[in-house]
C-alpha cells in the first residue's frame, strides 16, 4: 500500500456488469428534482483540514487518539449510472438503492460491517428495530426504536416513526411487478403487522433460514406514507427518509447532493457533513480502474475506487498512493460446472478426475493476484459456513496424481475429449478457460476451449436443453444462501447448472434451508458443500472480491455490500 495524495471519494460500482444474468440497469432520462436548481439548499460543508470544534466536555484535538472519530467533511462518491427516478420500490437499480435516493431510508433490519467483521458476511443487525424474537408459530416479533423521526421536511414535518409505516411500506413493495413482490414471496414473508406504535409482527409462510434477509435487504426501503399520498408515486417526489442522509438536490450534471441529518437517531451518525454523488462513465469495462480513472484518482478528483483483481497489478505500478481493502462476493465469482447428463460425464469418476485435475489456487495467484478463493461461490453468514480451502485440496480438488489414479482404478485408458465452452467476456475468462483445459490435458484429456457469446452461453448453460459439457461462467447473482442453492444446486430449481437429479442433494438443502439454529444450519451447509464436490457438480475455481482503493484520510471504512448495503458512510470519517 502506498501512501496518498488528497483525493475525493469515488465509489465504483458496477462489477456485475459481467453478469450472465444482469442486474436490472433501468436507465431512463434525465429527471429532475421538485426543487428548482436555484432554489437555495442546505450549503454542503466543505472538506477542512481540521476537525469541527467540540462540545466543551470533549477532548481537545491535541488530546485525541489516532483511530477517534472526527466530525466534518465533505465525500464526494462516483457511481457509474444515473439512477432512472426517485422511487426506491419501482426499480431494482443498484445507483438508485445505495448511492441515490436510497441513501435517505432506514431499513428494518441491516447488514453488519465494520472491523470485527470478517468477510463474507450476512451477519444481521437492527436498524429501525431495537431487538427481535421468534414465536413458535414462526412469527417474528420486533420491537422498534422509540426515538425515530422522519426527516423533518414536508410533508412529513418530523412526526415519529411508528410501525404503521413499515406496514405501509411493505404493502407497496408487494405492488404486483414490482422488484419487492419477488423478494418478499421467495423469502416466505407473509402477514406484517402492527401491534401498536413501536411493536412489529412478521408472519412466515414456511420455515426459511433467510426469511429476514429480506428485511434487511438495501432495496427494502421504509418509505413516508405522506409522501405517497400526496404526490402519488415517489419518482418526482421529495425524498424525506428516516437515515442518516438528508436529500438535498439533484442537479443538472447528474451529481446528487446530501447533508448530515442532524435528527438522526443513532448518535454521533452520520460523522461526515455532507455526501456528493456524480455518475463518472468511463469507456470500456465499467468495472474496471481504466487510465481514465487512474488519472482521476491521481488528480485528486476521486477518493476511492473499487478495483477488480485483474486491475490491481497496474494500479500498483502506477504513481497513485493510496490505502486498500479487499471484501469479499463469493457469488460475483467464476462458476465451473459439469453437464451430468452429457457424456462422458455422466460418469461420476471421470467428473470427479475432471475436478482433481484442476489447481484454482494457481489461478488465483496468476490471474487474480491472489484476491478472491476458492469454494461454492455462494453467499453465507460468515467464513466458517465454507470449506476449509485445506479440505478442498485434501479431498476434492488440485492433485494431478489423483486424477490419474481414478482414471486408472475405473480403467478409463484413453480418456474421451472434453470441450470447454467459457463465456466470452474478456481475456480473463479466456485464460482461466486456458489454464483448466492444460490442466486436464496433464491427466491425459484431450481439452478444446470455446468461447461463447453470454446470451447463448446463458441459453446452454440455464436454459431447458443444457447443451454443453463443461462450462465457465459467471453465476447468477443470487444475494442469499437458499437463493443461491435453490436455483444453483436443486434439481427443481431453475439454474440447476450441472442437470442433475439427486434427491440426497434436494434434501440436503431443504433441511438446511428451513434449519433455524446456526450451529446445526452451519454444519448442514458443509455437507451440502461436501456432497456438492464429491458428486463434482459446480464448484467456484475464482470466487468474487473487491480491492477497494481510498485515501489515507478517511478512517474507519469497512465496506460491506452484502444486500446492497449502504451504512457504512455514515460511519466513516476524516483524520484531518
Amino acid at each position: 500500500m502506498k501512501r496518498p495524495t488528497k483525493v475525493l471519494l469515488c465509489l465504483v460500482l458496477g462489477l456485475l456488469t459481467a453478469s450472465l444474468v444482469a442486474c436490472s440497469s433501468e436507465e431512463g432520462p434525465e429527471i429532475l428534482p421538485v426543487i428548482s436548481e436555484d432554489t437555495p439548499a442546505r450549503p454542503a460543508a466543505a472538506r477542512s483540514a481540521t476537525p469541527a470544534p467540540a462540545p466543551a466536555d470533549s477532548p481537545t484535538v491535541a488530546e485525541i487518539d489516532e483511530g477517534t472519530p472526527r466530525r466534518g467533511g465533505h465525500l464526494v462518491l462516483a457511481s457509474m449510472a444515473e439512477y432512472p427516478h426517485r422511487d426506491v420500490h419501482q426499480s431494482s437499480q443498484e445507483t438508485l438503492a445505495s448511492m441515490g435516493p436510497g441513501l435517505a431510508y432506514s431499513r428494518l433490519l441491516r447488514v453488519s460491517a465494520g472491523p470485527d467483521v470478517e468477510q463474507p458476511s450476512l451477519v444481521l443487525e437492527c436498524d429501525l428495530c431495537l431487538s427481535w424474537e421468534i414465536a413458535p408459530d414462526m412469527t417474528y416479533v420486533f420491537q422498534l426504536r422509540p426515538n425515530v423521526a422522519w426527516q423533518n421536511l414536508s410533508p412529513v414535518d418530523g412526526k415519529q416513526l411508528v410501525a404503521d409505516d413499515l406496514v405501509f411500506s411493505y404493502q407497496r413493495m408487494r405492488t404486483p411487478g414490482w422488484p419487492g413482490e419477488a423478494r418478499f414471496s421467495n423469502r416466505g414473508i407473509g402477514e406484517i403487522e402492527a401491534v401498536d406504535d413501536l411493536t412489529l409482527k412478521v408472519h412466515l409462510e414456511f420455515r426459511d433460514a433467510d426469511g429476514l434477509l429480506a428485511l434487511a435487504d438495501g432495496h427494502s426501503k421504509i418509505v413516508a406514507p405522506e409522501v405517497v399520498e400526496r404526490f402519488g408515486d415517489l419518482r418526482q417526489a421529495p425524498v424525506i427518509g428516516t437515515g442518516p442522509w438528508i436529500f438535498e438536490r439533484r442537479l443538472s450534471s447528474g451529481a446528487t447532493e446530501f447533508n448530515a441529518n442532524p435528527d438522526y437517531f443513532e448518535p454521533g451518525l452520520p460523522y461526515l457533513d455532507a455526501i456528493t454523488v456524480k455518475a463518472v462513465k468511463t469507456a470500456g469495462d465499467a468495472g474496471s480502474v481504466n487510465p481514465r480513472r487512474l488519472a482521476l484518482l491521481h488528480a485528486g478528483q476521486i477518493d476511492v475506487v473499487v478495483a477488480p483483481p485483474t486491475d490491481w497489478t497496474q494500479l500498483d505500478r502506477s504513481s497513485v498512493e493510496f490505502n486498500s481493502r479487499v471484501s469479499q462476493q463469493p457469488e460475483i465469482g467464476m462458476v465451473l460446472s459439469l453437464n451430468t447428463q452429457a457424456e462422458p460425464l455422466d460418469n461420476l469418476a471421470i467428473r470427479q478426475s475432471i475436478f482433481r485435475a484442476v489447481d484454482p489456487w494457481e489461478y488465483v495467484d496468476l490471474d487474480w493476484q491472489g484476491q478472491g478463493g476458492v469454494g461454492m461461490g455462494m453467499p453465507v453468514p460468515n467464513p466458517e459456513w465454507q470449506l476449509d480451502q485445506s479440505e478442498l485440496l485434501a479431498s476434492y480438488l488440485g492433485s494431478h496424481s489423483v486424477a490419474r489414479d481414478i482414471l486408472e482404478d475405473h480403467d478409463i485408458f484413453y480418456p474421451p475429449t472434453l470441450d470447454i465452452a467459457v463465456a466470452d467476456l474478456g481475456p480473463d475468462y479466456r485464460r482461466v478457460a486456458s489454464q483448466i483445459a492444460a490442466d486436464l490435458e496433464s491427466v491425459g484429456f484431450e481439452v478444446s476451449v470455446t468461447p461463447v457469446d453470454p446470451a447463448t452461453m446463458r441459453e446452454a448453460v440455464f436454459g431447458q436443453d443444457r447443451d454443453y459439457q463443461i462450462a465457465l461462467a459467471p453465476a447468477p447473482p443470487h444475494p442469499t444462501t437458499n437463493g443461491y442453492l435453490y436455483s444453483m444446486l436443486h434439481s427443481g430449481g431453475p439454474g440447476n447448472i450441472a442437470n442433475h437429479d439427486d434427491k440426497v442433494m434436494d434434501a440436503l438443502i431443504e433441511v438446511q434451508a428451513a434449519e433455524l439454529d446456526p450451529l446445526r444450519r452451519q454444519g448442514q451447509l458443509l455437507e451440502v458443500q461436501r456432497h456438492a464436490l464429491e458428486q463434482a457438480y459446480m464448484f467456484s475455481p475464482i470466487t468474487g472480491s473487491y480491492r477497494w482503493v481510498f485515501d489515507w484520510d478517511l478512517e474507519n471504512f469497512y465496506p460491506n455490500t452484502a444486500l446492497s448495503e449502504y451504512h457504512y458512510w455514515s460511519e466513516a470519517w476524516f483524520n484531518q
